[in-house]
């Protein structure tokens, strides 16, 4: 086993490729979507503020019957938010704004995959499954709700 940053790595990327070997997307739904207004923004060109993110992922593993056949499924919940702050106060910011969503992703298992693995695939392959649709989402709710442009980054899997 490899010890250090680079080991730890190369463990986790193992665990997740245990997991892909084993598992089949199903299906990616918005389960739940949340666009809030809190303090009145000053104009754009006096705002100082800060956009800060939200990042959990959830996990299960359900047994289901489908046309009298039984099968296992990964059921992973991804939340995902981003919301503007006020940067000029350490203390309680003034919220400006914010978007969040839960997405739920049915992966089938088609093999037996060890809970580390499982639990590496969640954090990282299931948010990376959900992100296009996060930015989609709040690209549209952003334009909808004529709100300050939020910049949603590539995912890149370090907490982004």
């Amino acid at each position: 086993m490899e010890t250090g940053e680079g080991g730890v790595k190369i463990e986790a990327e193992n665990l997740v490729n245990e997991a892909i070997a084993g598992l089949r997307l199903r299906d990616i739904v918005l389960y739940k979507s949340r666009l809030f207004r809190g303090e009145v923004m000053p104009d754009q060109d006096e705002l100082e503020a800060l956009q800060q993110h939200k990042r959990g992922v959830r996990f299960s593993v359900e047994e289901q019957d489908r046309s009298g056949n039984s099968t296992r499924e990964l059921h992973v919940m991804v939340s995902l938010g981003e919301r503007v702050v006020d940067c000029v106060s350490d203390q309680d910011p003034k919220v400006y704004f914010g978007i969040e969503a839960d997405y739920f992703v049915i992966y089938e298992m088609i093999c037996p995959i060890s809970q580390d693995a499982l639990t590496a695939f969640a954090d990282f392959n299931a948010v990376h499954n959900v992100w296009p649709f996060w930015r989609q989402h709040v690209f549209d709710l952003v334009g909808k709700a004529r709100l300050p442009t939020l910049q949603v980054p590539l995912f890149t899997g370090d907490g982004h």
